[in-house]
């Protein structure tokens, strides 16, 4: 299945803007003309500032019809802290506020929480005639999100894309694309087990890069793309987003490579950036044009339909690039999720490598789990085992200095295959089996879990949490700030597991 969401998010006010509210307002009913002259499925998402303003109300009262979902943008303002009895904590002259605290739930109290959750959603109600399906947010703290699938006919949840030290939040480690169902400790962890699941799907928005949004302009090298900046996403105000042959390249990749049977992708963008945004918009809209196995859903539609195909865990996923914005093949990029870890295997210049590898585990709990956020930003993560953008050591997890382009394929139920040459790499559930190869490095300098090696295992402890990367098949050793991988077969597995 092939999904296109079309989700714009609306804000009543951003006193970074001159006149805000005006353009803002401007803004979104352009995106509501433009969205029913195609005559396109589409979700718009209202802040709470929105939900209670006449303006908006007559708005969506008028103008929405069957093809549009209006659903809860769940950052939180200060018509609703008022509301709730609790202080505002957001800089003078600010109703809203784009800081942790107090901008999002997790720098809020459970009964906070509780409170602020019931407001919004009865005041949604009340306005519209029903509640809200969907409920997205840059971030969502781990209790919210179990409040509202336990409370609230709510469908489908959303989160910001991976990154790292933008605007107030840190998201590292994560499910790539598409969806899982969270865990009830962890809202940025899947569950591995029906006891810690949250029967709502999670959905990452913002369509990201698979080559360039892990570390931006690393590997931009084209002069024709040095001028674009911004984030390396869909979104139409970006350089990426903005570009018909690089939104074609974005096209392809998510939807004619191998996804193990789930491509997704969110289209559309927050009103603050005001009608800079809509050239873009219009241009990718045009595209869709083309693109008629694309089902364009409304967001609560996609989570309806994601628990009914996969309504016990969450499904395996994989989002490719193997070639780069300009066509070349010298660097490509393979992301593989499920359940139980995430792994993204790239090569560049004859170089293959696990770019980035992080274990997932339900029984860690957030930071915010049952205690209020008491900074200006958040960071919400999982287990690293290996990473290239965060650890000094920025080789990652070297299977091969020689490796041919890569291809894959579905290799059965959940399972990717990637070849080169007489080489693989065969990912499951379970752990990643290598095959071809004797000698593999494991890049560790600076990694600040102070990895160590025993027998056929890399021990990590992070945050407290003790965790390992065992090789079946293989033996390690320490070595040059690293782990040297052996096997004398010329086949191990990676397995990451608890320790």
């Amino acid at each position: 299945m092939k999904i296109i969401n079309i989700m714009n998010f609306v804000r009543q006010c951003d006193p970074r803007i001159d006149d805000s509210e005006r353009i803002l307002y401007e803004t979104t009913a352009a995106e509501v003309a433009l969205v029913k002259e195609y005559g396109y499925d589409s979700t718009f998402l209202l802040q709470y500032d929105a939900v209670v303003d006449p303006g908006y109300q007559k708005l969506f009262r008028q103008e929405a019809d069957s093809h549009m979902e209006l659903g809860l943008w769940y950052e939180i303002v200060q018509p609703l802290t008022e509301k709730a009895g609790i202080p505002w904590r957001g800089r003078e002259g600010w109703r809203w506020d784009w800081h942790v605290i107090p901008g999002f739930s997790m720098a809020y109290t459970i009964e906070e929480r509780k409170k602020l959750i019931d407001i919004a959603m009865e005041d949604f109600r009340e306005v519209f005639g029903a509640y809200p399906r969907t409920v997205a947010s840059w971030l969502l703290d781990s209790f919210t999100v179990g409040y509202l699938a336990d409370n609230y006919p709510v469908t489908a949840f959303a989160i910001c894309r991976d990154q790292t030290n933008t605007d107030a939040y840190t998201l590292v480690g994560g499910y790539f694309n598409q969806a899982y169902y969270p865990s009830r400790r962890n809202m940025f962890t899947p569950a591995q087990s029906p006891g810690q699941q949250v029967n709502v799907p999670m959905f990452r928005l913002l369509g990201p890069d698979p080559i360039h949004n892990y570390d931006n302009d690393r590997y931009l090298t084209n002069e024709k793309y040095l001028p674009y900046h911004g984030c390396y996403t869909l979104e139409p105000v970006w350089g990426s987003g903005a570009d018909p042959e690089t939104v074609d390249w974005f096209f392809r990749n998510y939807f004619r490579g191998e996804d193990l049977g789930f491509s997704y992708a969110q289209l559309g963008q927050e009103n603050s950036f005001g009608p800079a945004l809509l050239p873009g918009l219009r241009m990718q809209f045009e595209k869709l044009k083309s693109w008629p196995d694309l089902c364009i859903w409304k967001m609560g539609d996609t989570g309806e339909w994601f628990r009914k195909t996969y309504p016990d865990s969450t499904p395996a996923t994989c989002v490719s690039a193997l070639e780069d914005w300009d066509g070349s093949r010298r660097i490509q990029s393979v992301y593989y999720d499920c359940r139980n870890y995430m792994a993204n295997l790239f090569r560049c210049d004859g170089k293959v490598f696990l770019r980035c590898l992080y274990r997932f585990d339900e029984d860690v709990p957030e930071r915010y789990l049952d205690r209020p956020c008491e900074t200006w930003d958040a960071t919400y993560e999982n287990l690293p085992l290996a990473d290239t953008l965060l650890w000094e050591g920025n080789k990652g997890l070297v299977l091969d200095t020689r490796g041919g382009a890569l291809s894959l394929a579905k290799a059965g139920e959940n399972c990717l295959e990637v070849s080169w040459g007489d080489r693989q790499v065969l990912f499951t559930e379970e752990g990643i089996r290598v095959k071809g190869l004797r000698e593999s490095f494991l890049d560790a300098a600076g990694c600040p879990t102070q990895p160590e090696a025993r027998e056929d295992r890399i021990l990590y402890c992070h945050e407290g949490h003790r965790y390992a990367l065992r090789v079946a098949g293989g033996t390690v050793a320490a070595k040059d700030g690293g782990f040297l991988i052996l096997s004398q077969e010329a086949e191990f597995t990676l397995f990451p597991e608890n320790f």
